[in-house]
């Protein structure tokens, strides 16, 4: 069951291409190597179809200068890579796992479709075919299962002391807030990288905005999605971030606040008040589920950072 929960968050190339040569242009198709991993290259042509899929889960990406959009689908392409390469060491690559339908659905949902046949409508605006967005949403779903496999064990939750304080919220305050947040997550190598990036990230804020900032800067799986987390009841947050959020109105973003393999900043979107009629035993697995999937994401960080370290990258 938690494993199911945890769940629910293209090319072929022929070998003549398999040569790596940045300066080279296949003047017949257009077709340049702007990126190797490994054995895995990316074209200029996957960058396009990468752009394409970006704009339709956020076509509010198109106010986005196009070099830096071209950047953020190189950026997209890369880390799949890594992701395809690593899943490949443990994986059937190609083959879907029991959750792949949910989660499939789950994604066309997300962008207020209700069907497979109406997904494929709306992709064929932007060049795509079904069939690319599953073999994306697939090494997705095996990276989630990887993760789960290997850091389970790891996860840390007072569960006695989360009841408590659930119990103590519920009882106290007839209502709680419930806030909509986006994230952007990076990482840093010392205190003047953290710095740099930070204002860099701040600047970048202040002139596009969070949610395209988190587009080009967070390391977040999020960050394809604006940053988007969803809406989340006060109860199910730590003291820290409570805390943040509090000093903050609905727009602006928080300090800097630190978490296992990075940094994070949060903005709020929207924020409402819910009544505390909610049944313990629900709220109680919800917040417990926000807690393991915000592990298991912190370990999936630090797990991409570690392979990506020890992954041959060239790019032109």
């Amino acid at each position: 069951m938690i494993y199911k929960h945890y769940l629910k968050k293209l090319f072929f190339v022929s070998i003549f291409f398999l040569v790596f040569n940045f300066s080279k242009a296949y003047t017949d198709n257009q077709i340049t190597i702007v990126a190797k991993i490994n054995n895995e290259i990316v074209t200029n042509i996957d960058v396009e179809k990468e752009t394409r899929y970006l704009l339709a889960l956020n076509p509010g990406l198109r106010t986005i200068s196009k070099d830096k959009l071209k950047k953020i689908a190189k950026k997209s392409i890369i880390k799949e890579k890594i992701k395809k390469i690593e899943v490949s060491k443990f994986f059937e690559i190609d083959k879907q796992n029991e959750y792949f339908g949910q989660v499939f659905r789950d994604f066309y949902i997300g962008l207020n479709i209700n069907s497979e046949k109406d997904l494929e409508k709306y992709l064929s605006e932007y060049k795509l075919k079904v069939d690319d967005v599953k073999k994306k949403i697939n090494i997705e779903t095996l990276w989630n299962e990887l993760i789960y496999l290997k850091f389970k064990n790891q996860i840390d939750i007072d569960e006695v002391k989360m009841k408590k304080k659930l119990k103590k919220k519920l009882s106290k305050d007839e209502t709680q807030q419930s806030y909509l947040l986006y994230e952007i997550i990076f990482s840093s190598e010392n205190k003047d990288d953290l710095k740099k990036k930070h204002e860099i990230i701040k600047k970048s804020i202040n002139e596009i905005g969070f949610q395209k900032t988190a587009n080009i800067y967070s390391e977040s799986d999020s960050s394809t999605r604006d940053g988007k987390i969803g809406w989340i009841n006060e109860s199910q947050l730590s003291g820290l971030i409570k805390k943040e959020l509090t000093e903050i109105k609905i727009g602006e973003y928080t300090n800097l606040i630190s978490v296992t393999g990075g940094s994070l900043i949060l903005t709020i979107k929207d924020k409402k008040n819910i009544k505390n009629n909610l049944n313990f035993e629900k709220e109680f697995k919800k917040t417990l589920s926000f807690e393991r999937n915000r592990q298991l994401n912190q370990f999936s960080t630090i797990y991409f950072s570690k392979i990506k370290n020890n992954v041959n990258i060239y790019e032109k």
